[in-house]
């Protein structure tokens, strides 16, 4: 089974730009280390066209920044993935966790029961009305899932409408399992336990260790036809992964996420890869990157290269 990798170079769901020039590093990465399973895989490099950078405008929508421009080219991204093969193992790098929202119901289409496990500090399940900031990156398990209908400030209608344009409830919530999760609001864990979404805290794995963890993802796998692990970067502390838009303290190690993904990063189910919210703008040495890079190196590969998953 061969490797595709599809670069999303587009960081206008964070809070603050940097994460397109995440997707970029890791372009260097492969090139620095001649790593040759990444420079023979397919790739597919999307980037916004856009004349003037949505950074530098006010927007109309205060509770879903740069919403307009994000929609205009999600829909260049979902035509794009509809011509996507999906029976190859597929590496989707993306400059913040918004564009999940956006690949993942495409996906979903297409190979039946997806199951999703994601590794990320945040709940990532607030919607316009609900969220603190208004930065798409922490609304996109409420895309998939619709099942945030929550209005806890009044939203103008106009953009109401078009974040209803951008919901598709694609993923059930029992198919859902948040690894690593510690900074969230009360009504997001709610939502959680009311729909009976898997979750493990940091706290519980830094305590328990990840065997409860591994337990659930293979209920997971067993009864979803494919899957989907969405990896960001600030689900570790950020004493040292600074890397990412959004730290958060008490977060995992390096050796817990990848004692974790050992146990699945080859499964024949494993068909898509995400690794998201890198900005090298708020790092030293493109460290996070690195990080990253050798946790995901087995996919890349197709293999366990000589019983590590960090760089040779």
């Amino acid at each position: 089974m061969g490797l595709r990798v599809v670069a999303i170079a587009c960081d206008w769901g964070a809070g603050q730009p940097g994460g397109a020039a995440g997707v970029e590093s890791w372009y260097a990465l492969g090139l620095h280390y001649k790593h040759l399973a990444w420079l023979e895989a397919e790739h597919l490099w999307l980037s916004p066209t856009h004349s003037r950078p949505p950074w530098i405008e006010t927007g109309r929508h205060v509770y879903a920044r740069r919403l307009d421009a994000w929609l205009d080219f999600a829909g260049e991204v979902k035509k794009a993935l509809q011509a996507l093969p999906v029976d190859e193992r597929v590496l989707f790098l993306t400059g913040d966790h918004s564009w999940a929202g956006c690949i993942l119901p495409v996906l979903a289409r297409r190979v039946g029961r997806l199951g999703v496990i994601w590794i990320d500090a945040h709940a990532d399940m607030h919607n316009p009305a609900t969220s603190p900031s208004g930065n798409l990156h922490g609304m996109p398990l409420a895309m998939i899932t619709a099942i945030n209908q929550e209005r806890h400030h009044p939203v103008p209608a106009f953009t109401w409408a078009l974040w209803e344009r951008l919901v598709e409830p694609a993923i059930q919530p029992q198919d859902i399992l948040i690894l690593g999760l510690r900074s969230y609001e009360p009504p997001e864990l709610d939502l959680i336990q009311q729909h009976q979404m898997p979750y493990f805290l940091s706290a519980d794995i830094a305590k328990s260790g990840i065997d409860a963890a591994l337990q659930a993802a293979r209920v997971l796998i067993e009864r979803t036809d494919a899957l989907y692990v969405s990896l960001d970067v600030d689900v570790w502390d950020p004493s040292f992964a600074r890397g990412t838009g959004a730290p958060a303290p008490g977060g995992l190690s390096i050796a817990q996420v990848r004692a974790f993904l050992q146990e699945i990063i080859l499964h024949e189910k494993l068909r898509f890869l995400e690794v998201t919210e890198i900005n090298p703008l708020l790092d030293r040495d493109n460290q996070t990157a690195l990080f990253a890079y050798g946790t995901v190196r087995p996919f890349i590969d197709g293999q366990l290269h000589a019983g590590k998953l960090g760089l040779e």
